[in-house]
């Protein structure tokens, strides 16, 4: 194992053969994006639109029957160079057509499958069951076991939980706790990825999360002034199975203070500045990500119009890793575990956009630039196009027994 040092002087150097290559490969994405921007009927939105599906309960449909049909079909391509990510290219769908049916005014069962395909593949990637129960205590609370709300999967920072493992990993199954209050809004949920049973020669995985946002000051406040809190833990082990595998404990945290300012009359619609403090601890019997104990920080800026949303940022790493965040961030490498460097430090910048084609229907795009600053021209770049549907159709009025 060697592990880079920090370099002290930041010389920026861009390849250009390299650099062309790296253009003329990633074209289709950036004239799609380019067309995006040019689009006059764009709406910006903070979070990520495209991984939004969970329906929102609807107490007047009591003893109602839907049939539910939620799709995403997505093309990202990620262009990244140096030790930290290899880059790749994903074209596919996820369909979950599912049925709804409202039992009584804060009860809801949903049933149905999730298809999870990717271009060039003869079949279905994953092929898994839905089924969920969800139960609406008042307008505040929510209680969900079974397959559970991903929405933007549960607002997460990226160096936290990597995006496009909306369409990578399985569908997420467990327990689930929601509030949406004025000045609270928080997720907490467990994920429970391997059951075992006595004696199987694999562990059990889970992760647990917590995802919240605490508002500040007034409500009713050009400025909004808030505080977000996330924790992500994520544990193989178990006591029943007979594998050696080495048993992990690896907790990842997030707080940090967020003020944004609504504008009007203006074509600029708002403003953002957010300063986030992150932690890294592998609590396990055996290091597997060269350090124990980590941090960071991330400083963004961001504007929206009512075209677009751009967040510019600055991420200081020091020892920080993820078992489930963006290669990009971390101090070891995704694929080559001799490879280590104890700082990092990047400037990052999002750009998202968005059109509504009627009512469920939605088309959009995004484009993701991670500059190495202990790197001499190592430019990654990540471009993604997506359309969501999400559709609702009466079926029949079913009574309860």
């Amino acid at each position: 194992m060697y592990i880079v040092q920090k370099q002290r002087s930041f010389h920026i150097l861009f390849a250009p053969k390299p650099f062309m290559i790296m253009l003329k490969k990633n074209a289709v994405f950036v004239i799609l994006s380019i067309l995006s921007f040019l689009s006059s009927s764009l709406k910006a939105q903070e979070n990520n639109p495209s991984y939004s599906h969970y329906a929102t309960f609807k107490p007047e449909s009591k003893e109602s029957l839907y049939l539910r049909i939620e799709n995403l079909n997505f093309a990202k391509n990620n262009e990244y160079t140096g030790k930290f990510a290899k880059g790749a290219t994903f074209f596919g769908y996820i369909l979950s057509p599912k049925l709804v049916y409202y039992p009584t005014s804060n009860l809801r069962f949903e049933a149905g499958v999730r298809l999870q395909k990717y271009s060039g593949l003869s079949g279905f990637t994953n092929n898994t069951p839905v089924f969920s129960i969800h139960y609406q205590a008042n307008e505040k609370w929510a209680f969900i076991l079974g397959s559970l709300n991903q929405d933007d999967n549960h607002h997460l920072h990226e160096a936290l939980f990597e995006p496009e493992r909306y369409f990578t990993d399985k569908g997420e199954n467990g327990i689930q706790i929601l509030l949406n209050s004025k000045r609270i809004k928080s997720d907490i949920w467990i994920n429970w990825e391997q059951f075992i049973f006595k004696n199987d020669p694999f562990q059990e995985k889970f992760t647990f999360g917590i995802s919240a946002n605490f508002r500040l000051n007034n409500l009713d406040s050009d400025y909004a002034l808030s505080i977000p809190i996330q924790s992500l833990y994520t544990h193989r082990g178990g006591e029943i199975d007979a594998s050696d595998d080495n048993k992990q404990t690896i907790s990842t945290n997030l707080i940090g203070l967020s003020l944004k300012k609504k504008i009007n009359g203006s074509r600029l619609k708002s403003w953002e500045i957010e300063a986030l403090s992150f932690s890294f601890e592998d609590q396990s019997a055996d290091a597997e990500f060269g350090y124990k104990k980590g941090d960071a920080m991330h400083l963004r800026f961001g504007i929206s119009t009512k075209h677009s949303n751009l967040k510019i940022g600055y991420w200081q790493g020091n020892k920080f890793n993820s078992l489930k965040g963006s290669a990009l961030f971390q101090s070891m490498s995704s694929f080559d575990k001799t490879h280590i460097r104890k700082e990092r430090s990047l400037i990052t910048a999002k750009y998202r956009i968005q059109k509504t084609i009627t009512k469920g229907i939605l088309i959009g795009g995004q484009y993701n630039l991670y500059l190495d600053m202990n790197s001499a021209g190592d430019l990654s770049h990540a471009t993604s196009v997506f359309i969501r549907l999400n559709g609702d159709f009466f079926l029949k009025k079913l009574k309860w027994n």
